[in-house]
């Protein structure tokens, strides 16, 4: 008949190591470590980047509309393509969103030739980067422009704004106007109901 031992002492109790009391007390368990699986998060992202691109629109928001700028409306309008931007307030002249000059210093006496030599600089200069960029390799230069200018501004302002354009040799100016009805194009009607000329 076999013999029935007191039991003794067992190991994983009294081993002086931690990481080995732990692994006595685990009882076979399993590992709780796991590795995330990003593969579907990247594919998700790469539809969502895939998505935006296909439904960007190069006709929607072009240009930012500044506080100090309030743009006239107009009946008959067709959408503008994105081109460099000059942005005309009371206050000052912005080329691509950076200051260019004061505005309100513009005179005849100031400018007799009708050019503003800064906007000239900085036209010339966007103009020899885009026929740098290999992107524009054998393409013809492309003369469009985009005048974006408050209601309030002198005619003189805008005159010399075109000028320093053409002598550029940005021949096609745009200008930026807000989409409106004949009334807040102030066309009216004429009498009998009929709409007015322009």
């Amino acid at each position: 008949m076999p013999a029935v031992n007191k039991p003794s002492k067992h190991l994983f109790k009294y081993a002086p190591l931690n990481f080995v009391r732990k692994a006595g007390k685990g009882h076979g368990g399993a590992n709780v470590i796991a590795d995330l699986n990003v593969t579907p998060m990247v594919d998700m992202l790469t539809m969502l980047v895939i998505f935006l691109l296909l439904t960007f629109s190069a006709n929607g928001e072009i240009l930012t509309i500044s506080k100090d700028i309030q743009m006239p409306k107009a009946f008959n309008a067709v959408e503008l393509d994105r081109n460099p931007i000059i942005a005309i307030s009371r206050a000052q002249i912005l080329f691509e969103t950076q200051l260019v000059m004061d505005a309100s210093t513009i005179t005849n006496d100031a400018f007799p030739d009708f050019v503003l030599p800064e906007l000239k600089k900085r036209l010339d200069t966007f103009r020899e980067m885009k026929k740098l960029d290999p992107r524009n390799s054998g393409k013809p230069f492309d003369p469009n422009i985009i005048i974006q200018s408050d209601n309030s501004v002198p005619f003189v302002v805008i005159k010399m704004i075109m000028m320093t354009c053409a002598r550029s040799d940005y021949t096609s100016m745009n200008f930026a106007v807000l989409r409106g009805d004949r009334k807040e194009a102030g066309l009216g009607e004429a009498p009998g109901g009929a709409p007015a000329a322009p």
